[in-house]
């Protein structure tokens, strides 16, 4: 008898490194894995939904507030079937809201409304990594009982090297699986 494939959510916000959110979605489907993919309204200026849309076989989730068919608060429908929810890759500006509680977009909505705790990857500047409130933010967050898996040092954006490289592909997949 085949095992009922478990339910992701992948939250994709606006960083250089949401290219590398395809391959994650990618894997998981590979896998056997359903996903969704959620986008900040800033993410679509560093990679189109319609990539997403062809990578996990469903609609991408931007605006909570679209139109659908069935009536159901979307960010609610998603937090309760959801097995797995997890940023890749996580801003600062993301990570700051969830440390906050606020709510202003389809993920930190689903990620507020949702009973499992997340999969944060943080990806950003090294300066703004290493920043008193990035660290400060991410505290709150594995104290809320959050899955980060830290970046790495690496070329970044900037061309400067350092800390704030998105986690391998391979080791945020991995981690996903290991929360089912």
């Amino acid at each position: 008898m085949k095992k009922k494939p478990k339910e992701i959510v992948i939250g994709v916000t606006a960083g250089i490194s949401a290219y590398k959110a395809c391959e994650v979605v990618r894997s998981l489907k590979k896998k056997g894995h359903s996903v969704t993919v959620l986008m900040t309204k800033d993410a679509v200026n560093f990679i189109g939904p319609l990539t997403f849309k062809t990578l996990s076989e469903r609609p991408v989730v931007i605006d909570m507030f679209e139109e659908n068919m069935q009536w159901d608060p979307c960010h609610i429908a998603l937090a309760d079937k959801a097995d797995v929810i997890a940023i890749v890759p996580a801003t600062a500006q993301m990570i700051a809201k969830l440390a906050l509680g606020l709510c202003d977009d389809i993920i930190s909505c689903v990620i507020l409304a949702a009973k499992l705790k997340p999969v944060i990857c943080p990806a950003m500047n090294d300066n703004m990594y290493k920043h008193p409130a990035t660290q400060t933010n991410l505290k709150k967050l594995k104290d809320f009982g959050y899955k980060i898996i830290s970046p790495i040092k690496g070329k970044l954006a900037c061309g400067k090297y350092g800390i704030g490289h998105l986690a391998p592909v391979d080791v945020i997949v991995s981690e996903i699986e290991k929360q089912l």
